[in-house]
């Protein structure tokens, strides 16, 4: 794996992070930018690296390096918010090997495999945390699905923030391309595409 690629990888493990950080509270769990900086992993990195940068930050928080929302460590898989997490490795995944499947880009086609990516998160994470609120900590299943009220906000707030991304994700994605041909050029290397 070159160099490079590590460090973007890393990139959107640290964005990750920050992403823990901002926060809005609404109970019972905060409102952050993890599942939408997990999905812009994939569009930019490809679904293989961007599921690896969320596997990464993963680790780091499994390990006991308080990078989540509620800090870290191995019991942290017993929260009812660690499906998210888990949600955020697949939803990356798929938004970049779908967006990698077009031979054009444009708007709706990044938004809806973005949405497609944050869809995953969302339907992986409240599966796991109204499980773990069954399972673990005792609810009956019509309290544990009223432990799911702020979802469908974070979901908007994600889903708005894709949409900006859609817009701009087509300039950018071609101004990366022609630096990349100009890099090619200068170094004597063969031009892709």
């Amino acid at each position: 794996m070159k160099v490079k690629r590590l460090i973007r990888i890393s990139y959107f493990t640290m964005l990750t992070v920050i992403g823990a950080l901002a926060s809005y509270r609404c109970e019972p769990f905060p409102i952050t930018l993890q599942a939408f900086f997990a999905v812009l992993s994939g569009l930019v990195l490809g679904g293989t690296d961007g599921a690896a940068s969320q596997i990464l930050y993963i680790a780091l928080g499994l390990v006991g390096l308080p990078v989540f929302a509620y800090g870290g460590g191995y019991k942290y898989v017993l929260e009812p918010t660690f499906g998210y997490l888990i949600g955020m490795a697949v939803g990356s995944f798929i938004a970049g090997t779908s967006v990698r499947r077009f031979k054009t880009i444009n708007a709706g086609k990044v938004f809806g495999v973005g949405l497609a990516g944050l869809t995953s998160v969302y339907i992986i994470g409240m599966i796991y945390q109204v499980l773990i609120f069954v399972l673990d900590r005792g609810y009956n299943i019509v309290d544990a699905f009223k432990t799911l009220e702020c979802a469908p906000i974070a979901f908007a707030v994600h889903a708005v923030l894709l949409l900006i991304v859609a817009f701009i994700y087509p300039k950018v994605k071609t101004m990366i391309g022609s630096m990349n041909r100009e890099e090619f050029k200068d170094n004597g290397l063969p031009q892709s595409g």
